[in-house]
């Protein structure tokens, strides 16, 4: 390497790393990463995944997440944490690009291999977030530099199953990593005429895979949760096909994309056999993906974009300025950068904001209704968490929208704050027992004219005005303060002619008030929502 393209690297490199330590404090977080870190805190909190409370994701990468939530304890800005845990997953993820395009091509096309990967932009935002996507990556890598390494003796085989079995016990998904590698294994050696035998090292693998996916499957049915691991793991993802029926287009013509690489790959039968395996395995994964997965966003595409990397530099290889190829490409992803992280403004405090309301206004074992596990420290009154799985099953009747039922069962007081992901019937109730607070939401009512009121979850309330506790007469008896009040209509007669709200008690007590929210982006919405109420 010449010492300008040495000096155009380490540009590269740093300005890698400057942006995604800007980034790691900047950039929003994503709904998954609670939604994970939630179920993480379920361990912590003695329950069983699945049993206990949903998930539709395999269950390691929150098992091992859970003992570092624990010691880290609540607080509002645990997910910067849990984010700093992902920078091993991603430095192993780059030194495994470098390591395969090393031995495939040469240590220039693997740095700049590395380099460019780190800069991509859906790799670097997504490798950023706490999320089970990273560690699947990274356990893919580690097992295709095992098998990508000579001779394929059994005892790396050996290894490479228990890394892919593992793989399958953070991540479901890992079926389209084996497909891609049988795929690629049987196109590669037929295209090129390869006779080695493979029998013993297969069974090698097969038995380095069962490991771990025994071994978590034993504790779930010792645990009596299989049935519901089962449900939420396999049943649930799979109904979204119910709802979905276009996808059989792209599985018909499945078969005609893998000629196809089969057609190309003869093409070029003559290249090395490991780089012709990887590339025909990158064809493989993408086809495949885009006929059997229903949902596709770019953290499915994580594993494949250090192969992709890999070929993109080699082929910048074939132009006479190499250096100045590589060099704009990474000009490049940053200036996508900037553009698909918003110019890395801090987009992280509103969910900072909203963590220090949950922690202020309930307390640990209080239930608090959420959207998919944002509030990451409580319990959920409603089993399914509402992503768009669950939305379309509850569209289409398949899954019931009992969230007011749930509510009411659970004694829950809080909710977070208004949003289209809430089912339609669980949202009008929320919104008609529920004041904004802020991020969150107590329940209680907007005094009617007359006097009247609802209370829709028993329990503890207290008449407030915008100077803090009313006084007045409730149900016929002189108002004594804080007190419990059933399901159903009630009255308050004023002593003034102002407004009143009857609130949850234990939020007055916390320093909550509808007459005083705690987040300005919900202010005007929020008074301009009440004073039509009031009317």
């Amino acid at each position: 390497m010449s010492r300008s393209e040495r000096l155009a690297l380490a540009a590269c490199a740093i300005a890698s790393l400057v942006l995604r330590s800007i980034a790691f404090f900047h950039y929003r977080f994503d709904s998954d990463e609670p939604q994970h870190l939630h179920v993480a805190w379920g361990w912590t909190a003695g329950l069983v995944q699945y049993r206990d409370y949903f998930d539709n994701h395999a269950p390691l990468f929150h098992i091992l997440s859970a003992p570092l939530l624990a010691i880290l304890g609540e607080r509002s800005t645990i997910l910067f944490y849990m984010r700093a845990a992902m920078l091993p997953l991603f430095l192993i993820v780059i030194f495994c690009t470098y390591l395969l395009a090393k031995r495939l091509y040469s240590e220039r096309i693997a740095l700049w291999s590395a380099v460019l990967l780190s800069l991509f932009p859906p790799f670097f935002l997504k490798s950023l977030e706490y999320r089970t996507d990273n560690l699947w990556t990274a356990l893919w890598m580690v097992a295709l530099v095992v098998l990508i390494s000579r001779p394929p003796a059994a005892p790396r085989w050996f290894i490479a199953g228990l890394i892919l079995g593992t793989a399958m016990t953070v991540s479901m998904k890992t079926t389209l990593l084996l497909i891609t590698l049988a795929g690629a294994g049987v196109i590669t050696r037929w295209v090129i005429g390869d006779k080695t035998r493979f029998v013993v090292p297969a069974i090698a693998a097969a038995c380095g895979f069962v490991i771990m996916p025994a071994i978590v499957a034993g504790y779930f049915i010792a645990a009596g949760a299989s049935p519901r691991l089962v449900y939420c793991v396999f049943t649930f993802n799979a109904a979204l096909e119910r709802v979905r029926p276009h996808i059989t287009i792209e599985r018909f013509l499945w078969p005609f994309a893998i000629a196809a690489i089969v057609f190309l790959a003869r093409r070029y039968r003559h290249s090395e056999m490991r780089r012709m395996f990887c590339a025909v395995a990158l064809a493989v994964f993408c086809v495949t993906l885009l006929a059997f997965w229903i949902l596709i966003s770019p953290r499915d595409m994580l594993p494949i974009m250090p192969i992709g990397a890999m070929f993109l530099v080699a082929a910048f290889e074939r132009f006479d300025d190499r250096v100045f190829t590589c060099s704009i490409t990474a000009v490049v992803f940053i200036v996508s950068l900037f553009y698909y992280a918003n110019r890395f403004q801090n987009h992280t405090e509103q969910f900072v904001t909203m963590m220090n309301q949950v922690l202020r206004l309930t307390r640990p074992g209080e239930p608090l209704m959420d959207i998919k596990g944002e509030t990451i420290y409580r319990p959920r009154p409603f089993y399914y968490i509402f992503e768009l799985i669950t939305r379309s099953e509850i569209d289409n009747g398949f899954i019931r929208d009992t969230v007011p039922e749930a509510v009411v069962a659970a004694r829950c007081h809080v909710a977070q704050a208004d949003g289209t992901m809430f089912p339609p019937r669980g949202r009008a109730f929320l919104n008609a027992n529920f004041m904004d607070l802020g991020r969150l939401r107590a329940s209680g009512q907007w005094i009617q004219p007359d006097g009247t009121f609802s209370i829709a979850v028993p329990g503890p309330y207290v008449a407030v005005n915008e100077r803090g506790e009313a006084s007045g007469s409730l149900d016929g008896s002189t108002y004594p303060g804080a007190r419990e009040l059933a399901a159903g209509t009630h009255r308050f007669v004023r002593a003034e002619n102002e407004r009143i709200a009857v609130i949850w008690a234990r939020a007055f007590e916390r320093g909550f008030s509808p007459f005083h929210l705690q987040d300005r982006n919900f202010r005007y919405r929020a008074r301009h929502s009440h004073s039509k109420q009031y009317r």
